[in-house]
């Protein structure tokens, strides 16, 4: 009686199992898992099909999954930026044909294609999509793309069905008579533009327009001569830089015939002012000049400033700077305090680069051209570099400044310790 029982259980358990069908394993065996969209490729040297794949823990996972469900590990297609697989295998004597042509490629020129082996299912499924197709349809089981029911648009061809009458075109005597009846309504001819208004007549001038037409035009105002007599006023413009042409011609015609030394430096100076607010620097280059060698070098303010504009357009004023830092050290005692300390250390740095560069560029003209003419400025310019250099240290201890820049310069030109004290 058990032994009856069991059988009857197992018959009935198995009968359940047989009632399942493909679609209830679908997801399980996917049909296009590979990332580039083919059934079968290669991922990291294996092959990835539609069988199951086992993540890192073991468990079987559905091939297109890209993490596991378990321990969230990457799968073979976890990555969506995998090409197409190359096809490694030997294709016998079949060869493909030029993509060039429009006739298809017939399967048997290549030989045949392997055939899916069915499926022992009791119903065929669209792996397409979650619709089951019912048995007996075409294709045995592979994918088949559905039929849908479209309706082909009408390009101009007759669509009426039954007993409703078809259009006939008429002829063109028919067009030609209904033309020519006197019944039939005329074409509308189109409205003629409407013309463009006319202008407005111009009135006309009356007399005294007329009378102020035939009178020549009033002269130009005269023209009235700049006064450069109140320097005061003319400060304060030259400070901005807003003196003008005409108040400048007219200064230096005042100060080539002015007597008195100090009114030529009042004018010069307002000349200058307005030449260094303008930012012109060559008419500032020829005004300064013009003042220290014609009318007044003693003040060692406009000498410093002077020799420093030198020293930045290069060796070849370097002559002109120790010049003119020499006529400022001749009048140091205007300075005071630390203005004095200060000014007097930037003059003995001036004259002690700019001799620098006399004797730099003098070595490299004796390098080129060994003679004696070439060797004796040398010489001249090097001990001119470190006569100045010593006196730049010794100004440097004396004052309590900075002595290490002026030390290298006179170790520099000496080329001694011994004659470089600190």
């Amino acid at each position: 009686m058990k032994g009856t029982q069991l059988a009857a259980l197992m018959m009935a358990a198995s009968g359940i199992a047989l009632a399942g069908d493909w679609s209830d394993y679908k997801a399980a065996f996917p049909l296009f898992p590979c990332a580039d969209g083919w059934t079968s490729c290669e991922v990291d040297g294996a092959t990835l099909g539609p069988d199951m794949v086992a993540d890192s823990e073991g468990n079987p996972m559905p091939a297109n999954m890209r993490f596991g469900f378990w321990a969230f590990d990457s799968l073979p297609a976890a990555s969506p930026f995998v090409g197409l697989s190359d096809y490694d295998g030997e294709m016998g004597d079949r060869s493909l044909k030029d993509g060039g042509g429009t006739d298809a490629v017939a399967v048997d020129d290549f030989g045949g294609v392997d055939e899916i082996p069915d499926i022992p299912i009791n119903e065929q499924v669209n792996l397409s999509d979650d619709t089951p197709v019912p048995a007996g349809s075409d294709g045995g089981g592979g994918y088949e793309e559905p039929v849908r029911d479209v309706e082909e648009p009408d390009y101009g061809r007759d669509v009426s069905t039954g007993d409703e009458p078809k259009f006939t075109p008429p002829t063109m005597d028919a067009l030609r008579d209904a033309r020519e009846t006197p019944d039939a309504d005329p074409i509308p001819e189109p409205d003629p533009e409407p013309p463009p208004p006319e202008p407005d007549p111009e009135p006309e001038p009356s007399n005294d327009a007329v009378a102020a037409a035939d009178l020549p035009p009033p002269p130009p105002p005269p023209v009235q001569s700049a006064t450069c007599d109140d320097l005061r006023a003319l400060e304060t413009k030259a400070i901005l830089g807003n003196l003008g042409v005409e108040a400048r011609k007219c200064l230096d015609l005042r100060l080539a015939g002015a007597s008195k030394l100090t009114d030529k430096d009042k004018i010069s100076r307002v000349l200058i002012s307005d030449a260094k607010a303008r930012g012109d620097q060559a008419d500032w280059d020829r005004l300064m000049k013009r003042h220290l060698e014609q009318i007044d070098r003693s003040d060692p303010n406009m000498c410093l400033v002077y020799s420093i504009q030198l020293h930045k357009r290069g060796v070849g004023k370097s002559t002109q700077v120790i010049r003119w830092a020499d006529y400022a050290l001749e009048n140091k005692s205007k300075w005071s305090g630390a203005t004095h300390t200060r000014n007097v250390y930037y003059l003995h740095q001036l004259k002690s680069q700019a001799a620098s560069r006399l004797w730099q560029r003098a070595e490299k003209r004796f390098v080129k051209d060994r003679n004696e003419k070439n060797e004796a400025k040398a010489n001249n310019y090097r001990s001119m570099a470190k006569q100045a250099s010593r006196s730049w240290l010794d100004y440097a201890k004396a004052s309590g400044k900075d002595t290490s820049k002026p030390y290298a310069a006179c170790v520099s030109a000496s080329g001694t310790t011994e004659f470089c004290p600190r």
